[in-house]
């Protein structure tokens, strides 16, 4: 399952930033404006976006939790990950690092 973690990691990553930069080098200066706006320019959108930002803030605690649990080093990196690049890319990152963690013979 680690490889599966990790290739959509790479998505995670990967996918959203190819968006963002598109969006970025072609709306000028209006880029950051849109950027903030654009989540909650009709109902829909704000249903998804308010979807997701239930779901990164649940996520969080539920990996803070976990990676306390577990005396796992590092949960601050997914915290930033989460907020900085999006739950795609915090939450494989992490089931990642935690099943490395969790087959490793000092634990």
């Amino acid at each position: 399952m680690r490889h599966v973690y990790l290739l959509l990691s790479i998505l995670g990553l990967l996918l959203p930033m190819i968006c963002f930069g598109i969006h970025f080098t072609s709306r000028g200066e209006a880029a950051w404006s849109e950027f903030f706006a654009a989540p909650f320019a009709t109902w829909v959108i704000s249903g998804f976006s308010w979807d997701l930002m239930l779901t990164a803030i649940t996520i969080t605690l539920w990996m803070h939790r976990e990676a306390k649990r577990l005396k796992m080093p590092g949960f601050y990196w997914h915290f930033a990950f989460i907020f900085l690049v999006g739950i795609c890319f915090a939450l494989p990152t992490f089931l990642y690092r935690r099943e490395k963690f969790l087959s490793s013979p000092t634990n």
